[in-house]
């Protein structure tokens, strides 16, 4: 299950919840702020994102300064947003929920620029998860695309299938030799084949530019068995009258 707020401590008395949502409105959009009393010295901040990301980039800037007080960042899995509060999201540096995902390295920067004096080797963590989550994001995003773009999981069913209607109509409507069925078969076999490794093959994952072709081939193959076993089951009534 996804993480969307984090738990903040050591957080400054002199911090207000206006101070808590500008530190934190550069990583997302933040959905709700809920400070309590820690103890003599300090409190405690729960804040909450719309969304998973900017609750991730937020605990990159564990240790940085909110005020005066330089701030622990911890996950809050189990914090619910209290049920009676509405809650109105104030919208962070990214322009859209639907735009690309936004750097953490960006974030960082930005904070540094604009005076926020953040934790030792910010920058390198924010360019570690950044890395990180390219790898993941890319891995996951080039085989959803490529099954979009030209119906993987669809073109290899319909070769298979388009093969084995071609079987049935054939042998119902002519007596099929076995030579021939057996030309069927084989050619039924390799679409599947190829298909299946196409599937299976590593490269998919890193958005290879052969699949298309690889399965042009295959839609060709299926639809040339029709045709050459036209010719030959003609060919075979020809000789037997």
């Amino acid at each position: 299950m996804s993480v969307r707020t984090v738990k903040v401590t050591n957080v400054s008395l002199s911090a207000s919840e206006k101070d808590v949502r500008e530190f934190f409105s550069f990583s997302g959009d933040i959905e709700y702020v809920e400070m309590q009393s820690a103890d003599e010295w300090s409190q405690i901040a729960h804040v909450t994102f719309k969304d998973p990301q900017g609750a991730d980039t937020a605990l990159l800037l564990s240790g940085a300064t909110i005020v005066d007080l330089s701030v622990i960042i911890t996950p809050a899995p189990e914090y619910q947003i209290p049920s009676h509060v509405v809650t109105h999201p104030t919208t962070g540096t990214s322009s859209s929920s639907d735009s690309a995902v936004q750097k953490a390295e960006d974030v960082v920067s930005t904070m540094l620029a604009k005076g926020f004096v953040l934790g030792k080797d910010a920058i390198g963590k924010a360019k570690s998860f950044d890395e990180k989550l390219r790898i993941t994001s890319t891995a996951t995003s080039t085989v959803t695309s490529i099954d979009k773009k030209i119906g993987l999981s669809e073109k290899i069913s319909a070769g298979t299938s388009v093969v084995n209607e071609k079987v049935k109509e054939m042998d119902q409507r002519f007596q099929v030799s076995e030579k021939t069925k057996s030309a069927f078969a084989a050619a039924e076999q390799t679409v599947s084949n190829a298909g299946s490794a196409i599937l299976k093959n590593r490269y998919i994952f890193t958005g290879a530019s052969w699949v298309t072709g690889a399965f042009n081939k295959v839609a060709k193959a299926a639809t040339d068995v029709g045709s050459k076993t036209k010719e030959k089951v003609a060919a075979e009534q020809s000789q037997e009258k």
